[in-house]
């Protein structure tokens, strides 16, 4: 459960501030690499735009009562709250329902199930494809907008209720208090409207008192509901019996790569920036958060880099004394975490991909100068840490039922006079 918490906040903060924080990262970044970078999301928009996405088999029912069977892409609960792209089976073109165009689709393998209804999401009824989550005495729906979830109950008398699942967003701590008493007070008042709506149902309510309620936990209080008052004999019907389906996959990688680093950096006051360069192994550990239902080969990716202890040494003029030379040695290392995106084309087996994102870097390790002659002036430590970006490029590949992923990376350091280049293959085992 840890992990999948950790991956939502992930997935929700590059989304929501991926954009606001590139742009001040690239008020600092070379002109060249703000090319680069613009390249590659063109190119990633423009895929994710043409291509299906996650292609499932289902059936579109039309507002005369027929099935059309075919392809649905199947992307995200808010997406498909808006629209169904579906290819009829035989047929090479695609075309994109709207809510009240068909009467709704659905996935095969017991998979989502969505209606055209008119409901009150944003303050005034609107059409929307509302997953039917639930049938019988007592039907579920839920609409999602704007990354919240509203579940709508409806009684078999027509009689409708609305529980909301908001997600907290906010940039301030006096912001953060306030929403959390508005959605509060807002929950109290929907929790009593249900509660009157299930009141047939003692267990329906009872379950009703808990203060998370989930996807499915609020099934079961259907369920309940419908299992207390039906008298007919007939089934509760669930359309999506797995739970799974909302989960975003996670996967574990682990790599090793080998750097070329090129160091701009200035020992003291006296002495003018110096360049200096060493290349060094690289290990690391991540994860990948498949992103199937937002498009294709897409994934959301974070690292932690170690490069142990590496050496890299310069000399020149002292700046105060000009007729010493100096000879500074750095032995040090270093731990850089790292969060991006991954996007790979094509179809077959083997296919290309770039990747992008930001990292934090944190060094720390000693500084010994050296003067002609084996003099030696000091010794001293070192630490810095600077953020940056990375952009890279390779190939994928499958090793039986794991993923072998293959890339070039430059890493750039921006903010700071002084910074850092690097230069890398890497090669990731993806569990």
């Amino acid at each position: 459960m840890k992990v999948y918490i950790v991956s939502f906040f992930i997935v929700n903060f590059a989304f929501r501030n991926e954009f606001n924080f590139g742009y001040i990262i690239c008020q600092n970044i070379k002109p060249t690499m703000k090319k680069a970078i613009l390249s590659i999301l063109c190119v990633i928009s423009a895929t994710m735009a043409m291509a299906q996405a996650n292609p499932k088999s289902g059936y579109v029912i039309t507002n005369s009562g027929d099935t059309i069977r075919g392809i649905i892409d199947l992307r995200t609960n808010e997406r498909l709250s808006t629209q169904c792209e579906f290819w009829a089976n035989g047929e090479k073109e695609g075309k994109t329902y709207k809510p009240g165009d068909i009467e709704g689709f659905k996935f095969d393998n017991n998979g989502k199930y969505f209606v055209s209804r008119r409901l009150n999401v944003t303050g005034e009824p609107e059409l929307y494809f509302a997953e039917y989550m639930v049938q019988g005495k007592m039907n579920l729906y839920c609409v999602v907008y704007s990354q919240n979830e509203y579940f709508f109950f409806e009684r078999e008398d027509g009689e409708m209720a609305q529980f909301t699942n908001k997600t907290m967003s906010y940039t301030s701590a006096s912001e953060a208090f306030a929403k959390h008493d508005i959605i509060k007070q807002e929950k109290k008042e929907q929790y009593g409207n249900l509660k009157l709506l299930l009141q047939k149902s003692m267990k329906a309510v009872i379950d009703m008192d808990d203060e998370n309620l989930n996807r499915k936990k609020l099934i079961n209080v259907v369920r309940d509901y419908h299992n207390d008052v039906c008298t007919d004999g007939s089934k509760c019907m669930v359309y999506e019996y797995n739970d799974k389906t909302d989960k975003v996959p996670i996967h574990f990688k682990a790599f090793v790569g080998y750097a070329y680093y090129s160091t701009d950096q200035a020992e003291n006051q006296y002495q003018l920036k110096t360049n200096y360069t060493t290349s060094a192994c690289e290990f690391g550990i991540g994860i990948d958060i498949d992103l199937k239902r937002v498009a294709k080969n897409f994934y959301a990716e974070v690292g932690l880099t170690l490069t142990p202890t590496y050496k890299s040494s310069q000399e020149f003029f002292d700046g105060y004394n000009k007729t010493h030379t100096i000879e500074p040695t750095f032995k040090r290392s270093s731990f850089a975490l790292s969060a991006g995106v991954v996007k790979g084309f094509g179809n077959g087996k083997i296919h290309p991909l770039v990747r992008g994102g930001i990292f934090l870097l944190s060094q720390s390790g000693d500084i010994e100068y050296n003067g002609r002659y084996g003099y030696k002036y000091d010794n001293e430590s070192v630490s810095s840490s600077r953020y940056g970006i990375y952009l890279g490029a390779g190939v994928q590949m499958p090793i039986g039922i794991y993923n072998l992923r293959l890339h070039a990376d430059l890493n750039q350091t921006t903010g700071s006079e002084f910074g850092q280049t690097k230069w890398g293959l890497t090669a990731e085992f993806i569990l």
